[in-house]
């Protein structure tokens, strides 16, 4: 092997090895966010992360672009990195659209004669029951987002998906602050949703399970820009 050969074989390690410490960075500041364990306007410091991670800056600091790209974060010259809180109204609208997509996955499962898969919607929201049961939000919120997803996969709309797969943590995160700020309001809304759609589809009334989505659209809105949680 030539002297080129071996430069070449230790820029890909290092390459793989830098990317691997990124990846790791992301994932355990993302689930941090997500999960509430770093709260909407919490400063964070590169430097401290770096510590905690024992790692360089360099991927804590690629990480937190990947989350500010995504929304979660926002570097603040000279302060340091804010965690974001999501707005009632950017809530609103991945929901929303989220719904929407629901509502057209239906429609087009009647129009393409598409059978859904009432095995994989039935595990999914008896996980929301226990959930429930269990008052484990992060669990209930997980599997209601699945939900949704196994619907939408199932007219194979790869573009549907990419934008569900974007909104599902977002979503997370809005919603269990949410649930954090308000303990005295009633929770699991979607838990009611999703059982009606499912025994709507098995009853073979598309119509209904698309009527049950609108009226909870509409509800939603109004949840939502009350500070209440799903």
């Amino acid at each position: 092997m030539f002297k080129s050969d071996f430069h070449s074989l230790w820029k890909g390690i290092f390459a793989m090895k830098s990317q691997s410490l990124v990846h790791t960075a992301y994932k355990v500041l993302k689930e941090r966010i997500v999960e509430g364990h770093l709260m909407p306007g919490t400063m964070l410091s590169e430097n401290e992360l770096a510590e905690e991670l024992q790692m360089s800056r360099t991927p804590v600091r690629n990480a937190i672009t990947l989350l500010e790209a995504e929304g979660f974060v926002l570097s603040l010259k000279n302060r340091g990195v804010l965690v974001k809180e999501i707005s009632s109204k950017e809530m609103m609208d991945m929901f929303e659209t989220t719904l929407a997509m629901l509502a057209y996955a239906l429609d087009m499962t009647k129009e393409l004669s598409i059978q859904m898969n009432f095995e994989k919607l039935d595990e999914f929201v008896q996980k929301q029951m226990e959930a429930e049961k269990a008052d484990d939000y992060l669990s209930y919120m997980k599997n209601s987002m699945l939900f949704f997803k196994a619907v939408i996969s199932s007219i194979n709309n790869r573009a549907m998906l990419d934008v569900m797969e974007g909104y599902c943590d977002k979503l997370a995160m809005a919603a269990y602050i949410n649930y954090l700020k308000t303990p005295y309001v009633k929770h699991y809304s979607a838990n009611h949703l999703n059982l009606s759609i499912l025994e709507a589809l098995k009853a073979g009334n598309d119509e209904e399970a698309r009527r049950i989505i609108k009226g909870f659209s509409m509800a939603t809105r109004s949840r939502i820009m009350s500070g209440i949680p799903l």
